[in-house]
C-alpha cells in the first residue's frame, strides 16, 4: 500500500492523540449515517411517486396496480427474470423471502437479550450471597384452593 511507512499505530499515540482520532471518527461515522438515512428517505419518497411515463402508467393501472416507480420497477425486474435474467431472479427471490432474514436477525438479537438478561441474574444472584440474604432460604407454595 503506497504510503503505508507514513502510518503511525495506535500504540504509539499518545492517549489524547488517540480519543481525539476516535472523536474523529465518531463525527464522519455519524456524517455517513445521516447521508445514508436521508438517501433512503428520499428514495422511498421517489419510489411512491407517480410514474412520469403515460404508457407505463396505463399498463399498470391496466394490471390493477398502483403507478408509481415501485410498481414499475418490479414489474420490469419480473419481466427480466422472466426473459431469463439470473440477476433478477434473485432480486425477486429475495424480496419475496425477505422475511426469513429479519426473522433470524430478530432471534439473534433475541438470544443475545436472553444472555445479557441471564448474566444480569447471575450478578444480582451473587450480590445477594455476598450480602447474605435470600440465596438459602427456601419459598414454601401452599395451594390454599380445596379440590372440590
Amino acid at each position: 500500500m503506497a504510503g503505508a511507512d507514513n502510518l503511525i499505530p495506535n500504540e504509539q499515540r499518545t492517549p489524547e492523540e488517540r480519543r481525539a482520532n476516535a472523536r474523529k471518527a465518531g463525527i464522519a461515522s455519524g456524517k455517513a449515517r445521516k447521508r445514508k438515512a436521508n438517501m433512503k428517505k428520499t428514495l422511498e419518497a421517489l419510489l411512491v411517486s407517480k410514474v412520469s411515463n403515460p404508457q407505463l402508467s396505463r399498463v399498470l393501472q391496466d394490471m390493477g396496480f398502483e403507478d408509481d416507480y415501485e410498481s414499475a420497477l418490479l414489474l420490469v425486474a419480473m419481466q427480466k427474470a422472466l426473459k431469463g435474467s439470473s440477476r433478477h431472479m434473485e432480486l425477486i427471490s429475495k424480496i419475496v423471502n425477505s422475511e426469513g432474514t429479519k426473522d433470524t436477525l430478530d432471534k439473534k438479537e433475541q438470544k443475545a437479550r436472553i444472555k445479557s438478561l441471564e448474566l444480569e441474574n447471575k450478578r444480582k444472584a451473587q450480590a445477594l450471597d455476598e450480602a447474605g440474604g435470600g440465596a438459602d432460604e427456601s419459598i414454601l407454595i401452599i395451594d390454599d384452593i380445596p379440590n372440590d
